[in-house]
Formats: structure tokens, C-alpha cells, sequence
């Protein structure tokens, strides 16, 4: 019996805010050791590496909201 699994991604929102934001690209670069390019492909794909524990403090910092409120859960 298969079950339905499901995929945490940002909110299409949230990622609009932090491709506006300068100072919340660079911080995810800077915290997590990854190059611009790397950051802009992870928000146009809407990657999974976008809602690890880490990147999400970032963004809620950044963004001034709370984590849970980032997260849209997409069934698969």
C-alpha cells in the first residue's frame, strides 16, 4: 500500500521576498557557504535546501516572520 508523501516548499510569497530582499540573499550565501548562483537557482526551482532548519532562520530573520509561516506543504 503506497502512501501519499509530501513536500515542504516555500510559499511562492516568501520567495518573492527574498529575491527582493539583498540582505537576505547574502546572509543565506554568507551562513550557508554557497555562491549567488547557487541561492538563485534554489529560489527559482523552489529547492528543498530552502527549508532546512538553518535557511529558514535566516529567511524568518530576514523576513520578519515566523518559520511556519514560509511553508506551503505540496502533496507529491
Amino acid at each position: 500500500m503506497a502512501t501519499a508523501t509530501s513536500l515542504i516548499q516555500l510559499k511562492p510569497s516568501a520567495i518573492e521576498e527574498i529575491k527582493k530582499s539583498l540582505s537576505a540573499k547574502n546572509r543565506l550565501q554568507f551562513e550557508l557557504h554557497k555562491s549567488y548562483l547557487t541561492i538563485q537557482r534554489w529560489l527559482n526551482e523552489n529547492s528543498s535546501n530552502l527549508t532546512t532548519a538553518t535557511a529558514l532562520k535566516i529567511i524568518s530573520e530576514e523576513l520578519g516572520c515566523k518559520p511556519e509561516d514560509l511553508l506551503n506543504e505540496v502533496a507529491a
